[in-house]
């Protein structure tokens, strides 16, 4: 009888899947991706034919946003529209210095005549939603635009999709979505392939009218169509998605415009990927159960119902995934299977065999065969880690569990923070699904049923690969998201900024030279990158001091590196060092980083972390004699730094010193001397930005030179000098 049960559920899920592929490949062959180019050419052109432009309120939900939230507020207030039909409302949640980096943002922009508010609810009741809601009752604007703090609109955005409005019958529109790391990591990538396909399948549905499913962000909403559904509800923690079927099953139209894109990130780590994931999977799964009855309720073509079934229950489709997987060690174990049983299996494999290569369609364009078929191997393994994120997520709906709503980090790229409970338990689920996957992988070869085999051994490479993705993680110490390096015009410092340059990257650049700063910092924006740029004379300490804690008080950089060096040296004939340069040396060198510290620590240790990089140099290990006061500030630098180590750690700002041999640039070239094991500055860019990652207390290359300069160093002087003269250290 159980073995019987077990075939009807596999054959019902095979016929459930296999349909649910046939839908969604004729979504992706109907997608007529010219048609949104052509709907904003037209809306674009009758945009100076609109007598009045409607009111827009643009409002901005955010919470503990510290690393992004001047990005979104920059952003909206770079939105062109008639300022006196536009508003903007900064919805702030946060318990941490979010709050105040955007007040002071926003009263930047306030003073210049944007229209813009910052609003804080007294609870924070209702999550997202429940800001929203709160939003609502400030705004003042017939048509209501909605940006997460990670989702970043294009200037133009409001005027290319304000005409789509002129339909009465049209309550919301959404745009889409670009996402800058899109080929950061595997983890990224595959993300990237999903969103691509949904965003297929939308274009198709659009183009008949279909019932879809749609974002929370990057969209904008009638107001008239948020009030009839009876307003923003807080009772799911998906309330895009909920508004979205409340509003088509009311007979509202979409506009869905692929080609209007804003940009944002997928998460990089694989913790905040699952905590999001089963968050999405528990709101879908409470919106199904919500408006299920409704759909039925309402009159649509058979094509359609069936659409907006496959629509609503694809979570637990995906669900019934793991519970397949749970079935194939009894099965295994107990039973031989029959023809019915293969006929179903063969059935099963047919319908992944489409789905996935339709889903791969969109990212694999112009691949190879072989390279396509890799990616559709891949993206198959990864939807059983995904299975169970929905599995566990059915079971805490069915069993009437209220989880909290886990906001997914933002801006921190694959650096270890902390994350809530559910992702531990959900690691050791995929520990414990990876043991059962492979047991059943063993007796399905042992009994050779192969099918079983295939089944578990798939699933056992997806909870592999995402258990040794959160490994990987843990070992990612630090990655920062904006990083302020000194001497940026030098060669060290300019490769250190090209080596950190990268989407979503935040830079500030100091530095003498106006001038090589701005070409340096065209060439980190090419890459991606934000990029600010300030000239300035390191010896005025008091300036520097006054400078960085202005700028840590508006945005604390992750990482500051302290770059700046000078040399000079006793000369062809060792008539000495000039004072004046001794002074400089001293002042650039030495109190410049002092004075740096001094400024930034105050932020640092107030947001509770972060990052100190001081280069130091080789040469602090053992006095050269044709630069003794460079040799002197070296030495104090490492002196400086390894102190600073030991009394920052506990209050987690990590402090490393950077020891370099000879790297080309011009104050090299000029040294006396010979210069063994030179270095270009992109190899020692790269070798310090590994070393930063790890948290090394000390990064010092090349290993060589290294070894012989500590090794003199360890030597009395009576050995130590005639062996430096040796090798040309000599005035």
């Amino acid at each position: 009888m159980f073995f019987l049960i077990v075939q009807a559920v596999i054959a019902i899920m095979a016929v459930l899947f296999l349909l649910y592929t046939l839908l969604e490949a004729r979504s992706v062959r109907n997608a007529n991706k010219n048609q949104a180019v052509h709907f904003i050419t037209m809306s674009s052109s009758s945009a100076s034919d609109i007598a009045e432009w409607p009111m827009v309120s643009v409002l901005l939900p955010v919470y503990n946003e510290k690393r992004i939230v001047h990005k979104i507020i920059d952003a909206a207030c770079a939105l062109q529209y008639p300022r006196e039909r536009l508003e903007i409302l900064l919805l702030d949640d946060s318990t941490d210095e979010t709050y105040e980096l955007a007040e002071k943002r926003v009263a930047r922009y306030h003073a210049k005549g944007v229209p813009i508010r910052h609003a804080r609810r007294e609870k924070r009741i209702g999550y997202k939603a429940g800001n929203l809601r709160f939003g609502l009752t400030l705004a003042c604007g017939d048509f209501i635009a909605i940006f997460d703090a990670d989702c970043l609109p294009p200037a133009d955005f409001l005027l290319k999709v304000m005409p789509c409005f002129a339909d009465d019958r049209v309550g919301f529109l959404q745009t889409g979505i670009e996402h800058v790391n899109r080929n950061a990591t595997f983890l990224t990538r595959f993300q990237a392939m999903e969103a691509g396909h949904k965003e297929d399948v939308t274009s198709g549905l659009s183009r008949e009218g279909l019932m879809a499913s749609l974002t929370g962000t990057s969209c904008v909403w009638r107001r008239s169509c948020i009030e009839a559904i009876g307003g923003i509800s807080t009772a799911t923690i998906t309330e895009d998605v909920d508004m979205g079927y409340a509003a088509q099953l009311e007979n509202w139209k979409y506009v869905w415009l692929r080609d209007v894109t804003s940009k944002a990130e997928f998460p990089e780590s694989m913790a905040a990927f699952r905590v999001q994931r089963q968050r999405w999977a528990r709101g879908l799964i409470q919106n199904a159960a919500r408006h299920v009855r409704q759909m039925f309720a309402t009159s649509m073509p058979l094509l359609a119902r069936l659409y907006a079934l496959s629509l609503m229950f694809s979570s637990l489709l995906l669900a019934a995934f793991f519970c397949v997987l749970l079935l194939c060690l009894p099965v295994g174990l107990l039973f031989r299977p029959g023809l019915f049983f293969h006929v179903c299996c063969t059935l099963f494999l047919g319908a992944a065999i489409i789905w996935a290569w339709y889903n791969t369609a969109n990212g694999s364009q112009g691949a190879s065969f072989i390279r396509r078929l890799g990616s559709a191997f891949g993206y198959v393994i990864m939807h059983f880690p995904l299975s169970l994120y929905y599995f566990s997520a059915a079971v805490q709906v069915a069993a009437g569990i209220d989880g909290s709503f886990h906001r997914t980090p933002k801006g921190c790229g694959r650096q270890k923070i902390r994350h809530p409970a559910i992702n531990r338990r959900l690691v050791w689920l995929e520990a414990f699904s990876l043991c059962y996957g492979l047991a059943s992988f063993s007796v399905g070869l042992w009994d050779e049923n192969y099918w079983i085999s295939l089944y578990s051994g798939l699933a056992s490479s997806g909870f592999s690969l995402t258990l040794f993705f959160s490994w990987s993680d843990h070992r990612k110490r630090f990655q920062p998201g904006s990083v302020l390096i000194t001497g940026a015009t030098g060669a060290l410092g300019s490769a250190l900024a090209l080596e950190y340059a990268a989407p979503g990257m935040q830079l500030v650049l100091l530095g003498r030279r106006q001038g090589v700063l701005e070409d340096l910092a065209v060439r980190c924006q090419a890459k991606g990158a934000d990029v600010q740029t300030h000239a300035l004379d390191l010896r005025k300490t008091d300036e520097l001091r006054r400078w960085i804690s202005a700028c840590c008080a508006e945005h604390t950089p992750d990482l500051i590196i302290a770059n700046a060096g000078l040399n000079t040296n006793i000369g062809p004939h060792g008539k000495g060092e000039p004072f004046t340069d001794v002074r400089s040396l001293v002042e650039v060198n030495l109190l410049s980083v002092m004075a740096l510290v001094d400024g930034a620590l105050p932020a640092l240790r107030k947001r509770g972390g972060g990052q100190l990089a001081i280069v130091s140099s080789l040469a602090a290990y053992y006095g050269l004699p044709a630069t003794p006061t460079y040799c002197a500030t070296k030495a104090g630098l490492k002196a400086y730094g390894t102190s600073l180590r030991g009394w920052l750690r506990s209050e987690h700002i990590r402090v490393s010193v950077i020891l370099p041999g000879y790297v080309s640039s011009p104050m090299c070239a000029a040294m006396p001397g010979p210069k063994p094991f030179l270095w270009q500055p992109e190899r020692a860019a790269r070798r310090i930005r590994r070393g930063l990652a790890l948290d090394r207390a000390r990064i010092s290359f090349p290993f060589p030179l290294n070894l012989g300069i500590w090794g003199l160093s360890l030597l009395p002087a009576c050995l130590a000098m005639p062996i430096a003269r040796m090798f040309g250290y000599d005035r």
